[in-house]
């Protein structure tokens, strides 16, 4: 990994209301300990770019959700407060932040109010805009995402390059596969997309994503699947 996430700064419209939740939280559940993920476009906003703004400052906690819940609104900080017309805390359940099953290996840690504060690599949150699910008539990768992306290559030199995302993709292969659903993929389309989109070519998912990953596991073996079939098909069982 060739490039790092900045330290967040606090002085930032997301910064701002992070930092009163904390106060809020610190006061209210003076013994919480547990660590909160901050990620969506919040987390672009706090590290990288003030003026990339989000309706929402997305968290996520493992347990407790509703009492988190609680002290956002009585802080006037939830969905109903008294700011919400700029921005809200959302407290999100882990399922909503999906992304590379190792992000906390490069994810920053830092502490605000006492509360473990993890600051998911900029990479790892722009591969979760990914997992946002598709309108039944939608083209392309959503507006939003698509200028996250443009926005964090911009500032970070090209990252995440080509490789980069190909790199991360391989990771979380698994959610590439497609599903014997009725519902599409979303993330394998949003990936196709972001390919065309922001990279200007298309992807063969096959060969650049799932083969190499099957490959890093050690489970690919040369099969003749014609020469399979062949004897498949010799076999004749007799049945009663």
């Amino acid at each position: 990994m060739s490039w790092e996430t900045p330290p967040p700064v606090w002085d930032t419209p997301a910064g701002r209301m992070l930092d009163a939740f904390l106060a809020a939280l610190k006061k209210d559940a003076p013994g919480y300990s547990e660590p909160l993920t901050i990620f969506g476009s919040a987390a672009i906003q706090l590290c990288l770019d003030e003026s990339f703004t989000s309706a929402d400052v997305d968290v996520m906690a493992l347990t407790g959700n509703e009492r988190l819940r609680e002290i956002a609104k009585t802080a006037g900080l939830g969905a109903t407060g008294s700011i919400r017309a700029a921005y809200g805390i959302q407290i999100c359940p882990p399922q909503l932040f999906r992304t590379t099953p190792h992000y906390l290996l490069r994810a920053r840690m830092e502490r605000r109010h006492g509360i473990k504060v993890i600051l998911p690599h900029l990479r790892d949150v722009l591969l979760a805009k990914l997992h946002r699910s598709r309108a039944p008539d939608q083209e392309g990768l959503a507006p939003k995402d698509r200028r996250a992306f443009q926005r964090v290559r911009e500032l970070c030199g090209g990252h995440p390059t080509e490789a980069d995302v190909i790199e991360d993709l391989r990771l979380c292969s698994q959610d590439l596969l497609i599903q014997a659903a009725e519902e599409p993929n979303a993330f394998r389309l949003n990936v196709l997309d972001l390919f065309r989109s922001v990279f200007g070519r298309g992807l063969d998912i096959e060969n650049e994503i799932l083969k190499p990953a099957r490959q890093a596991l050690g489970t690919v073996q040369d099969v003749d699947h014609e020469e399979i079939q062949r004897r498949l098909a010799s076999l004749r069982p007799d049945r009663d």
